[in-house]
């Protein structure tokens, strides 16, 4: 084989891969109308430029995914990837490595691209500063995600300084880039949607197979193989399948080889993943027939959603839903049984590791929460006293709903 062999067949797969049309998951009004807002939410927070570094908030603004940012690598590759916005401009710019040029051109609508070829990845940080000074975007107040993991403290302090150093005023801009997505659009809660069939194909699935002598780990492959053939994505969390009960301190475990066996409660803790947007739906299997008191426990648990529905309507103050849930754990006579395990509802953010959950939730435990419930806000709601219901709420002004179509009770396995 001669090299102009192989040089014809790197240009061919090139050609190949480069032909593949661009997918990014909305519209591009979509994208319009999201970069309209976030602007709005600088101007509200007093930013100038925005450095969005999260890969939910690039994935947001611009549709951006990929599955390596950097975050633990060597200290040479920092983790720089990275979105600026002006409050003044209706464009952004994508910062990135020519590696990841045919990904940012597939998945995102970014159109001012600004890549360093991989050999001056070294001179990262001082490309981006340099260019956005040449912007002008660093006269005034910039804003960093400071809560976001990426890029890693020590490189967040290089950015800063380096763009203190042109005379920018570097602040938290972390709520800016948040709060816009809490609310979502109808867009969005259509993926949503999608994620929780998702969800539900993974239960029912390992529902049909679930037996004693399987280990733990091939129960929850079953689970995220069948989702996966129902066209789910990889998760932000390992999507638990343990034996035991979540309620009593083991929810947050990692599937393992423990095998399971008669007797057992068996719990997961999937999310269904759709254009990285979740759905959380939890369950609980028993090898047998379960216990009297479990059924009526989870019908109690069960019962919280009613309220939800009835009382967590758009404009509802969050404080009287709260207010609304605890009495109804009270009037059941479990509350006081509540010591352990946390009960409420969180936004469910963008799909990427290492989190699903996301900035804005409610606390049961709290009357003092801010705030009213608003539409096209999407949360779980874990209802958990010893055993525990989680699923996906969606608030709009035809009505609060969940999105599971598995009813909320035990799951007994013939064996």
């Amino acid at each position: 084989m001669s090299v102009t062999d192989i040089e014809k067949f790197i240009t061919n797969e090139t050609e190949r891969t480069i032909s593949t049309p661009p997918h990014p998951p909305f519209s591009r009004e979509e994208y319009a109308s999201r970069l309209a807002r976030l602007r709005a939410a600088m101007a509200q927070d007093g930013i100038r430029t925005l450095i969005l570094s999260s890969p939910e908030a690039m994935y947001w603004l611009h549709g951006l995914s990929l599955r390596w940012y950097k975050s633990q690598s060597p200290r040479a590759w920092r983790p720089l990837t990275c979105t600026a916005v002006s409050v003044d401009s209706d464009r952004f710019i994508q910062f990135e490595g020519v590696e990841h040029a045919e990904m940012i051109r597939r998945t995102s609508v970014a159109q001012d691209v600004r890549l360093l070829p991989r050999y001056q990845r070294d001179d990262m940080l001082g490309f981006i500063v340099g260019e956005l000074a040449a912007e002008g975007w660093l006269d005034g107040v910039v804003g960093v995600e400071k809560y976001s993991y990426i890029p890693s403290p020590a490189v967040a302090s290089a950015l800063q300084a380096a763009m203190e150093a042109k005379g920018a005023t570097v602040v938290d801009g972390t709520d800016a880039a948040r709060r816009v997505r809490r609310l979502k659009s109808p867009a969005e809660i259509e993926m949503i949607e999608k994620a929780a069939e998702i969800c539900d194909a993974g239960i029912l699935h390992l529902a049909s197979v679930l037996q004693p002598g399987m280990t733990e780990l091939e129960a929850w492959s079953e689970m995220i193989s069948a989702m996966a053939k129902a066209g789910g994505e990889p998760a932000g969390l390992h999507e638990v399948a343990v034996a035991g009960l979540a309620g009593l301190g083991v929810g947050h475990s990692i599937a393992g080889r423990r095998v399971l066996t008669k007797g057992d409660f068996i719990e997961v803790d999937p999310c269904g993943v759709y254009n990285r947007y979740h759905a959380n739906r939890n369950m609980v299997f028993y090898l047998g027939d379960p216990p009297d008191v479990t059924v009526e426990l989870m019908t109690i648990l069960a019962g919280a959603y009613d309220v939800i529905r009835e009382t967590g309507r758009v404009g509802t103050p969050v404080a009287q839903l709260n207010k609304a849930l605890k009495d109804y754990y009270v009037d059941q006579g479990v509350w006081h049984l509540n010591s352990q395990y946390w009960v409420g509802g969180y936004e469910l953010g963008i799909s990427f590791p290492p989190d699903w959950v996301g900035e804005w939730h409610f606390t049961v435990n709290s009357r003092d929460e801010p705030g009213l419930i608003e539409e096209g806000l999407v949360t779980n709601y874990e209802s958990i006293i010893g055993m525990g219901i989680l699923d996906t709420i969606v608030y709009q002004p035809s009505g609060t709903r969940t999105l599971s179509r598995i009813p909320h009770q035990v799951i007994a396995v013939s064996c």
